[in-house]
């Protein structure tokens, strides 16, 4: 056995004799697994089922390769949330698993997340330095969680006040006064020298992104040895993200706001060299230029869903992408041609301005850093306009479209790709060793879904059993034949009316039954809206529904209220954790298939067909199996839970697919078609 695997059991053990310890089956199973795959520089894809202890069995092994070979190794979360669970709750504990009373461990740790997640002492120091006078005093990380809990503002006030005082997407850098004790750089230093860096998805492949862009001359973590990737069912989503650029007035603003900071660092150098007219003039020109091309966007971008380009030529001349082209695309073609050229004679002529100041006795040697960073910033995006229409691999399978454009909504012109896992491949998968876990992974018991839009191809794989026994703690509802419409049909506005109504009534029978403490997971907000405005108003078992904003308090109010329902969208159906009685039963209203209107959806359905795929078996079914599994998987988050699972798409019945999703559900569940004999089976 190897130090590292005795270092993980020695910890095991003494997490074991932990007053309140419960025995978690499989957790050291998962240690030992990531441990082979760290120790060996091979990767791995494993589903680590909620309750298993996932957290723990991640950083064990981390901490002990880190111990005993000195192993640099990421661990990234999709949501910041977890990031931050796992750095202020599970890594203490974890560490303290090592230490010996009276010694410290002989390794560094270190949390990181996006720039704009981190305030900006700049910023608070000139504009807001009363207001935010206990958040400087008390933050430990110094972002955006901190700040609204020492700061005392709420609702759209603090969204001002958080959007005035965080970091800029650029920043002046070492010329800074405030870069010493800058919260974003001093984690950016600390994570380049960390043995165990915590932080999301994002900025992993934001990293990824760089290293390729720079051929590894730049980093924001360093030189990892493994990467860890916890919520990997959301890695695509992640990509996706990170891979799509966008050219809109605001994003223009913002290259205007950047070219201004730029123009007020380096003024002081232009004073000493003499040359303020000239910078201010480059500075004030680019910046006129750019707000006129800005204003001439939308008249380009006038409707949306329109698709402008897509690549390869193959996808291009697709019968689906040739019914969404726009009669022309010269003028979008012209502009963001001109962006580019502009962006980039711009920063050509920064860099000229920087030599000749040299030459003429101005130290320039301290800009140069802060010059990166502008520089960088307005490079990428005029890379990112020229690529709209000219890639510079046209095998790449990516969609380029409109969004926004008429009843008020801004003209955006976009970019995204379709085939994230090609994309994937050179960037991350074949440059660090990695491994992927999740409570949610498999699709069908295997990762052929997961391996297939993410192209993460892994050496080892692993599905390990749940820790919950779901055939006592829970029941299974689907309503009987005939009871409820096919959502499908209900498109038909002669039976939209008659499906609310039989919905509104099948929803207040479960919360009637289950004593409130039902969570309804709706994959529509207009549905959503619709059944909430026929529900009756009950004291007794009150409904909160999901707002466009303030998610997060109706969670909480579900939470502490026992006998209260919820409805919700999709933020609600993974990551929402509400243990013990006040959640007895969660409801999938429909099965969450996608409906393929947007254009990357249109996208990758013609470009799947083109490969001789079926869209729908191949991505939407997968995709809703695996939300589904997402969605049940709030009932159960302790082994004292009891609850019930209802499914009330009718579809389940009367489709060969059904029998499948059903397949996909927690085993060992009993199927009832009477709510209160569900309820009954497991004492609710």
């Amino acid at each position: 056995m190897s130090v590292a695997n005795d270092l993980i059991e020695l910890a095991m053990e003494r997490l074991s004799q932990r007053p309140g310890y419960v025995e978690r089956p499989d957790q050291t199973q998962l240690a030992l697994l990531l441990s082979d795959c760290i120790g060996s520089s091979r990767t791995g894809c494993f589903e680590a089922p909620t309750g298993l202890g996932k957290s723990l069995a991640t950083l064990v092994p981390a901490i002990a390769h880190s111990i005993a070979n000195g192993s640099r190794i990421a661990i990234g979360t999709y949501t910041n949330v977890l990031a931050e669970q796992y750095w202020r709750k599970d890594l203490p504990l974890a560490l303290s698993l090592f230490q010996v009373e009276g010694t410290t461990l002989d390794i560094k740790t270190e949390f990181l997340i996006g720039r704009q997640r981190y305030a900006c002492q700049a910023s608070m120091a000139e504009h807001h330095s009363g207001t935010c006078r206990d958040f400087r005093r008390n933050a430990n990380l110094g972002i955006e969680s901190e700040f609204r809990t020492w700061v005392p503002k709420k609702g759209r006030e603090m969204m001002d006040l958080w959007q005035a005082v965080s970091a800029p997407p650029v920043c002046p850098a070492r010329l800074c006064p405030y870069y010493h004790d800058c919260y974003y750089y001093r984690a950016r230093r600390g994570a380049e020298k960390a043995n165990i860096v915590i932080t999301n998805h994002s900025l992993i492949l934001q990293d990824a992104l760089l290293r390729q862009a720079s051929n590894d001359e730049l980093t924001m973590l360093g030189k990892l040895d493994f990467i860890i990737f916890d919520e990997a069912h959301d890695l695509h989503s992640a990509a996706q993200n990170a891979l799509e650029f966008e050219l809109s007035q605001a994003k223009l603003g913002q290259v205007i706001g950047v070219s201004q900071k730029l123009q007020s660092t380096l003024s002081p150098l232009s004073m000493d060299a003499g040359d303020p007219i000239g910078w201010n003039q480059l500075c004030d020109t680019f910046a006129e230029r750019t707000y006129h091309m800005a204003e001439r966007l939308p008249s380009i971008v006038v409707g949306s869903g329109e698709i402008f380009r897509a690549t390869p030529e193959e996808l291009e001349q697709s019968p689906q992408i040739k019914a969404r082209k726009p009669q022309s695309t010269t003028g979008a073609h012209n502009l963001s041609s001109e962006i580019a050229d502009l962006t980039n004679t711009f920063a050509k002529e920064v860099e000229r301005s920087l030599d000749r100041w040299q030459t003429q006795g101005v130290n320039s040697e301290d800009a140069r850093d802060t010059v990166r960073n502008y520089m960088m910033f307005l490079s990428e995006f005029g890379a990112g306009c020229k690529g709209l229409f000219t890639r510079e691999t046209e095998s790449e399978v990516g969609v380029t479209y409109t969004a926004g454009g008429f009843a008020g909504r801004e003209a955006i012109l976009r970019y995204d790709v379709v085939d994230v896992a090609a994309a994937l491949k050179p960037v991350l998968w074949d440059r660090t060793p990695w491994a992927c876990l999740s409570a949610t992974l498999a699709v069908d018991r295997n990762f052929d879904f997961f391996q297939r839009t993410t192209g993460a191809k892994a050496d080892f794989e692993e599905v390990l059993p749940s820790p919950f026994d779901w055939s006592t703690q829970a029941s299974l509802y689907v309503p009987a034949s005939g009871k409820l419409i096919d959502p499908a049909q209900a498109r038909d506005p002669s039976l939209q009316q008659i499906y609310y109504d039989k919905l509104a009534a099948e929803i207040q029978t479960i919360i009637q039954a289950c004593s409130g403490r039902t969570l309804v997971l709706f994959h529509s907000r207009k549905e959503m809206e619709a059944v909430h405005g026929l529900m009756p108003e009950n004291d007794e078992f009150p409904l909160y529904v999901q707002r466009f904003s303030g998610a997060a308090t109706t969670g909480e109010k579900f939470k502490k209220e026992i006998n209260s329902s919820m409805f919700a969208l999709r933020s609600f159906w993974t990551g929402f954790d509400a243990p013990g009685e006040t959640l007895s039963c969660v409801a999938i209203v429909r099965i969450p298939f996608e409906v393929p209107v947007d254009p990357p959806s249109v996208a990758r359905n013609a470009w799947m067909n083109s490969q001789g795929q079926d869209p729908f078996t191949g991505f939407s079914l997968q995709n809703a199996k695996m939300l589904m599994r997402q969605g049940a998987g709030r009932l159960i988050r302790t082994s004292e839970d009891r609850g019930i699972i209802a499914l009330l798409d009718p579809r389940l019945r009367t489709k060969a697919y059904g029998e499948q999703i059903f397949e996909n559900m927690p085993s060992g569940m009993r199927a009832y078609d009477d709510i209160y004999e569900a309820a009954a089976r497991i004492g609710l």
